[in-house]
């Protein structure tokens, strides 16, 4: 780290004896007129540069910009924070600055030279080079009263940037001097960048600094409005310079994010880190969406349903794991039809429990004899899907009462391409979901959603629809992970869900079924499967210990009507057909940007959402 700077302020007191003189100041203390203000000309800023890094400072006139700066090089001690830099400093902080105006320019050169700590030795050395970079050769014996202030910036520039320092510091000294002056100084700094000097560098020139920096700071009125790379700050500020010329006040922020679901969380994530200014909202009282969890017992309880994070895609693995510790639970559930105990998904264990067989080709054989006797060649319906895929066993006992519970319909009543195909595996493996890694986060998925709004503002029981108005002034762009059909007002009609509705019940024994998820197959009975909550951290809390009682949930599948929380889009024809027609009215709102299982009516396991948020931030124009 060469420049650390850390939670500057930098304050004037305004109305104190030494802008009023002292005779004013003790009358007015006399007489109880005494009114001192503290003017805060830079306010909490900070920033980190490391070697050869070039950083423009931008910012409209009054920002403390030039304040900051000598915060930096030592001339001004800040009232609060931090600075710290490591090597040899040159700094050009106003063109005039150091010299004498009766002595020669040869004579200021080396008189700089000397305040900078370099030897005569060295001054000789670099004379004849800063002469004539600064194109002053026939004026070296003229006094600089006499030079015009063209000539003197050429003079000051080229010391500073001639003498090698670890750091140069330059307050708007390529705005100055002729056209091919300015072209020159340009090339000097493009040699500057890659001889490794770090630079710091304040210009009014938002051309000059795309072109020469890397990293940007814009200030406004002493506050830090963003720091960051070039295209992102600059393009900020440019916006914010053309609301400026409207006479309009900008928004507050660059995005507006409704749901702090996982798909608001990490889109909120991604624009943050690439300097935007971003505001969270969401109607209920918590953040995490569906994947909330809440401590019950010492427990972390899937209040929306049990969520077990899998993926085979690395780069979702590494992203998730930025905020979160994840073990190595893997999803094992079980079957029960009337008290018969089955493993999913279906394998050489299930197989062995209903047929009694031992061996991949004895359950291959069972199976294709009850496809053949089926007969069904092009399945009608679900149910033929079913029998056609795995026969009529697996089917009856463990598809069927399962399916129509979960639908509230009969599977003859059901389209075939619900079931487009069943994972049949002839191996003893247990493990639900094929995927490369899988596990939860410790401590919870709430835990983590947090840690990806870390330093976001989040606003919590704030409903937008409510007061759809009132949101979109505050910000440029508008992400929305409500449900689609509900933006527009029902104006096509409502879109169709499956509900899941919820029995949570603390028991005071410590184990009640053994087994994270048990899935319910026979229709008889009327909950679809029931979750032990504390069996996906292995029965521990976050100490390691053994927890003495036990939290159940009872899954009841219901249908959904407007009012009731909607789970799972249902993708028939008829819905999928109301949704193009919704998707071709929220092409029309170039603000507002739909993601996520209810913005886009499309069911999402949690890497596919994850992978969505992160695609379309990568997408957005900075």
């Amino acid at each position: 780290m060469v420049v650390d700077v850390r939670n500057v302020s930098i304050r004037y007191r305004v109305g104190d004896f030494r802008n009023i003189g002292l005779k004013e100041f003790l009358t007015q203390k006399v007489t109880g007129k005494y009114d001192a203000k503290d003017f805060w000309a830079v306010d909490d800023v900070s920033f980190q540069l490391e070697k050869g890094d070039f950083l423009g400072i931008i910012g409209t006139n009054g920002a403390g910009k030039t304040t900051l700066l000598k915060a930096v090089t030592g001339v001004m001690k800040p009232a609060k924070g931090t600075v710290e830099t490591h090597g040899q400093i040159s700094a050009l902080l106003a063109l005039g600055t150091g010299f004498d105006d009766e002595l020669t320019v040869k004579e200021n050169i080396y008189l700089r030279g000397a305040f900078l700590g370099y030897t005569e030795k060295f001054m000789n050395e670099k004379y004849p080079e800063i002469i004539e970079f600064s194109e002053l050769q026939e004026f070296e014996n003229y006094r600089l009263r006499q030079l015009s202030s063209g000539m003197k910036s050429r003079m000051a520039f080229s010391i500073a940037s001639l003498i090698n320092p670890d750091i140069l510091i330059l307050d708007e000294v390529l705005a100055v001097g002729d056209g091919a002056f300015r072209q020159k100084s340009e090339a000097k700094m493009m040699e500057i960048i890659k001889n490794g000097t770090t630079t710091l560098f304040v210009s009014h020139s938002i051309a000059q600094v795309r072109k020469l920096c890397n990293k940007v700071l814009w200030l406004d009125h002493g506050k830090q409005m963003a720091f960051g790379d070039t295209k992102t700050v600059c393009n900020a500020y440019d916006k914010f310079l053309n609301y400026k010329k409207k006479g309009v006040k900008p928004p507050m922020y660059d995005y507006l994010i409704v749901g702090a679901g996982l798909y608001g969380a990490v889109f909120a994530r991604q624009m943050t880190d690439k300097g935007k200014k971003v505001l969270v909202i969401d109607k209920r009282p918590n953040i995490a969406g569906n994947v909330y969890t809440e401590d019950v017992e010492g427990i972390h309880v899937h209040k929306y349903g049990a969520h077990i994070f899998h993926t085979n895609h690395q780069k979702i693995w590494e992203y998730v794991n930025r905020f979160a510790q994840f073990n190595h639970f893997v999803n094992s559930p079980i079957a029960k039809y009337k008290g018969e105990v089955y493993s999913l998904p279906f394998n050489m264990y299930t197989f062995n429990k209903m047929w009694g067989v031992a061996s991949p080709e004895e359950a291959q054989a069972k199976i294709n004899a009850q496809r053949l006797e089926a007969g069904i060649k092009e399945p009608k319906n679900l149910e033929e899907q079913a029998i056609s895929l795995v026969g009529t066993d697996i089917y009856h006992k463990l598809i069927k009462g399962y399916t129509e519970k979960q639908w509230g319909r009969d599977c003859k009543e059901l389209p075939a391409f619900i079931i487009k195909r069943l994972p049949v595996r002839l191996t003893y493996d247990n493990n639900y979901f094929n995927a490369l890694y899988q596990g939860i986060p410790m401590g919870g998925y709430t835990k983590m959603v947090a840690k990806m709004l870390e330093g976001i503002e989040v606003k919590l029981n704030e409903d937008y629809l409510a007061d759809k108005a009132k949101w979109d002034q505050l910000a440029e762009k508008i992400v929305y992970t409500g449900a689609i059909d509900a933006y527009f007002s029902y104006s096509l009609g409502a879109l169709e869900y499956r509900s899941v509705r919820f029995e949570t019940e603390v028991l005071d024994i410590p184990n009640f079924q053994g087994n994270a998820a048990v899935n319910y197959t026979d229709r008889d009975m009327p909950w679809t499967r029931i979750i032990e909550h504390k069996w996906f951290e292995f029965g521990k809390d976050d100490t390691g210990n053994d927890i003495p009682r036990t939290v159940i949930s009872r899954e009841y599948s219901s249908e959904w009507k407007q009012g009731d929380e909607p789970y799972y889009p249902i993708n028939d024809e008829k819905n999928s057909k109301l949704y193009a027609e919704y998707k071709k009215l929220a092409e029309k709102e170039t603000k507002v940007i739909f993601g996520g299982r209810l913005g886009e009516y499309k069911y999402y396991d949690m890497d596919a959402v994850i992978d969505a948020a992160l695609t379309m931030a990568d997408a957005q124009n900075d």
